[in-house]
């Protein structure tokens, strides 16, 4: 099993992702945001929003899926049919979403951050 696939990437303090924490760090990432220049700062903001709404949405599907599995009953007329849960489809499709956003937020935040969790180093073992 792949390593995030209980701790999805997210955002920590300052402006570096971490896989240690559960939810965004709000306050220390809009403080980073707020000390760019505007046009960053805006598409920041921005991203930062989206992120934390897919991560809500994310959770919201994670649930779906765990109550009623992977696999669901549809009704065909007078018979059912096994399908796949359709919160997995949208899970699936937002958790590549998330990703990328939080990848192109993690670039246009600055790289000077206290960070001690060997997050850069990561891959390169």
């Amino acid at each position: 099993m792949c390593r995030f696939a209980h701790n999805p990437p997210i955002l920590k303090k300052g402006s570096r992702i971490c896989m240690k924490t559960k939810k965004v760090d709000l306050i220390s990432i809009k403080d980073t945001i707020d000390t760019l220049e505007n046009d960053r700062k805006v598409l920041c903001t921005s991203l930062l929003n989206e992120i934390i709404f897919m991560q809500n949405t994310l959770d919201d599907l994670k649930k779906q899926v765990e109550e009623n599995g992977v696999v669901t009953k549809m009704c065909q007329g007078k018979y059912d049919i096994d399908r796949a849960n359709p919160a997995l489809n949208q899970y699936n499709t937002l958790i590549k979403n998330y990703s990328s956003c939080i990848k192109q937020l993690n670039e246009l935040l600055p790289k000077e951050i206290e960070n001690n969790d060997d997050f850069d180093d990561f891959g390169n073992d």
